[in-house]
């Protein structure tokens, strides 16, 4: 019975005076912060990552493992007054380790916002939901992903393809968009990136002279038009490849 509730529950299929009648029967608190978990298993119905998960988290916590689809499944999570998104995130890592560990899968977790009331629970789950592909598309090293952290990827992935098209027209015109530059370009502007726009310090960790790191750059400024050494242009720049990410995945969905 709490199965089927939650199952109602998260795909809105409940009026709202029978989600507090029912929660009630069921014994279920309908006043209390939660969040929901969504782990994709990869596999059709994987009874075994069903049950390590079941292990993990029990009713008399206050947590419930439940799912909607054969690819993936659903915790709503109990929360405790003072746990914050960091808790959260701390306990999607374990899960994925666990998972590795323990079921040999290699998932991806995502969660929703807290929410207090049971009602806003499908708004957490569908926050989960996106926060998994958008995690998927923009930031695919890591294996957790949070709808908090999602920052302007969350933004990009509502956009509708024509205005991304627009935008990498307008941006590089005749220029070489970023998708078509070789690997070591590209692993160099995003190691450039992570040590905000630091030449020095990119250099020092990629081991190469100071020298070298500045012809890089200055020959991806005359194929794409963009110095990244300005905030201006390196903004630009890591937003059109976001974007180009989402028009690849765009494609390779259809």
């Amino acid at each position: 019975d709490r199965n089927k509730f939650f199952q109602n529950l998260l795909l809105d299929n409940m009026l709202m005076i029978d989600v507090y009648n029912r929660a009630r029967k069921l014994k279920i608190e309908v006043t209390a912060p939660r969040t929901i978990i969504l782990v994709e298993t990869g596999r059709t119905k994987d009874n075994g990552a069903r049950e390590l998960l079941t292990s993990m988290f029990s009713p008399t916590s206050g947590d419930y493992v439940t799912a909607v689809d054969e690819n993936s499944i659903i915790i709503v999570k109990s929360l405790g007054k003072n746990e914050s998104y960091d808790d959260i995130n701390q306990v999607a890592t374990t899960i994925v380790d666990m998972m590795s560990t323990e079921a040999l899968l290699n998932v991806r977790v995502a969660y929703g916002t807290i929410v207090e009331e049971i009602r806003e629970l499908s708004k957490s789950f569908k926050e989960a939901k996106m926060a998994l592909e958008v995690g998927r598309i923009f930031n695919a090293e890591c294996r957790a992903n949070g709808y908090n952290t999602l920052g302007i990827g969350r933004l990009i992935y509502q956009l509708p393809e024509s205005l991304c098209r627009m935008f990498i027209d307008e941006i590089f015109e005749d220029k070489e968009i970023p998708s078509n530059l070789d690997e070591e370009t590209l692993n160099t502007i995003a190691k450039f990136f992570e040590n905000n726009l630091n030449v020095s310090e990119t250099s020092r960790q990629l081991f190469v002279h100071r020298n070298t790191l500045v012809y890089r750059i200055e020959k991806l400024e005359k194929s794409c038009g963009l110095d990244v050494r300005k905030f201006d242009d390196a903004l630009t720049f890591k937003i059109a490849l976001m974007v180009l990410n989402y028009m690849k995945y765009l494609k390779e969905r259809e």
